[in-house]
């Protein structure tokens, strides 16, 4: 009896046994999901494969079903993307795939980047855009090359100029010659200095004031005889040639600079895609500090572990980011009263931008600043917390407004993702927080934990 009893209970514990784990591995697939497919097209498809991860505005969404090779080598690759349908209302016409990669050297995955309020959702099966990811030693060796360009130009500019200031210095070099030749008797030039009949014949005019006009008449020859000497000299034209050739330097100079203001802007001008270097580099420094961030956060990892996770649980190391909304209303820490609490009204820290998108105005970053000024002493060194209200009860812009004050506070104080969270919360604020609804946000100081 006792024997069949045992068995029993064996049989009964191995079946829930099984039964839970087969609900725990079809969680964490998704498999009991209502799932939705989307498709987007890449040329370069270089460390995707099918499986891989799909994110959509950083939440797990789904993975790679499929991916089709194209017929020619004009064509894009075409991915199939099998997604959670609840994360549906995120995904809009303007939402654009990109590339990205899970740390300095994880896995790569695909991003969906949450589209706008005033684009309309995407239909099922409907192909999204995309952006091809940026290779940075690609935009390393196109730098290097309008580099080197410009070093030729300024080469070739110098080599002019050395060629327009030779040619300068032989039309002086020819007129101290002339200058020479009169200082020692020799030309026209000396004779017209030199010449005693021509000292008296002046006198005589002075002194003859009858004899004036044969006088004047008879040096208007003489200075004729003396142009045409110098004529004979070809003075002028060579004065006229080295106009010319500092005239053409400056000619070429001029076209030097215009081929390097077209080199520099044919490289960092737009590529196919509209982005110009300028924006790529942005792009590649922007992903650059996303992987070192994910590098982070990789680093924390540990502490979650099955093993770890209690120990460190203890010590009060977990990380803000992995923060649901139904667990910040339930939690009696975060809600706890000694939590220090500010509340900001939409009005007096939000306005519109040209395109009619909410975003934080200049009068609500002083109030913010002047809340982190007055708190400098007390509570900076605490994480914190910033919830999101709408009176109306959407969740997407409570979930904007949330996120425009934590992006701003991280830059004003260099906090990481870890040290504090944007939590939406629809219209609702906490029943410890003694408000019934709310229309803007609140920054939270968490308090100490014991």
């Amino acid at each position: 009896m006792k024997t069949g009893l045992v068995a029993g209970i064996f049989v009964i514990s191995a079946t829930v046994l099984f039964t839970a784990g087969l609900y725990m591995i079809g969680s964490s697939h998704d498999m009991f999901s209502h799932h939705i497919d989307f498709y987007t097209e890449l040329y370069n498809v270089n460390g995707l494969t099918t499986g891989m991860k799909v994110r959509v505005a950083g939440f797990s969404a789904g993975q790679v079903l499929k991916i089709e090779v194209p017929d020619r080598p004009s064509e894009r690759f075409r991915l199939k993307l099998h997604m959670d349908d609840k994360l549906h209302t995120l995904i809009r016409d303007d939402s654009i795939v990109t590339v990205e990669t899970d740390g300095l050297v994880g896995d790569k995955f695909l991003l969906i980047h949450d589209g706008t309020d005033q684009s309309r959702e995407a239909v099922a099966g409907a192909t999204l855009l995309s952006k091809e990811p940026v290779e940075l030693s690609a935009i390393i060796a196109k730098a290097a090359g309008v580099i080197d360009q410009a070093r030729q130009v300024v080469g070739d500019v110098q080599v002019r100029l050395d060629t327009a200031l030779d040619s300068v210095t032989r039309t002086v070099n020819h007129t101290d010659g002339l200058i020479s030749d009169a200082r020692h008797g020799n030309g026209a030039v000396s004779v017209l200095l030199n010449d005693g009949k021509t000292a008296d014949r002046l006198k005589e005019t002075v002194a003859n004031a009858d004899q004036a006009s044969a006088n004047l008449k008879q040096a208007t020859v003489q200075a004729g005889q003396v142009m045409t000497d110098l004529q004979s000299r070809n003075l002028p034209a060579k004065i006229n040639d080295t106009v010319e050739n500092a005239r053409r330097a400056s000619l070429e100079l001029n076209q030097a600079v215009a081929e390097v203001h077209t080199t520099l802007n044919d490289a960092l001008g737009p590529d196919h895609f509209g982005q110009t270097g300028a924006q790529n580099i942005r792009d590649s420094l922007s992903n650059a500090n996303l992987a070192t961030a994910n590098l982070a956060e990789d680093t924390e990892a540990i502490k979650h572990e099955f093993f770890f996770r209690g120990f460190f649980k203890k010590r009060g190391f977990y990380s803000l980011n992995d923060l649901t909304v139904e667990q910040y209303r339930n939690s009696r820490y975060f809600q706890s009263s000694n939590n220090v609490r500010s509340w900001f009204a939409s009005a007096e820290i939000f306005t519109k931008d040209a395109k009619g998108s909410e975003v934080l105005s200049t009068g609500g970053m002083q109030l913010v600043d002047q809340l982190i000024d007055n708190r400098a002493g007390s509570f900076l060194n605490r994480p914190m917390l910033v919830e999101g209200y709408s009176s109306t009860g959407q969740f997407l812009v409570a979930r904007s407004r949330s996120l425009l004050v934590k992006i701003y506070l991280q830059k004003r104080l260099h906090l990481g993702g870890t040290d504090i969270a944007a939590v939406p919360l629809g219209s609702i604020p906490p029943r410890s927080s003694g408000k019934t609804s709310w229309d803007g946000v609140c920054l939270i100081f968490l308090a100490k934990g014991k």
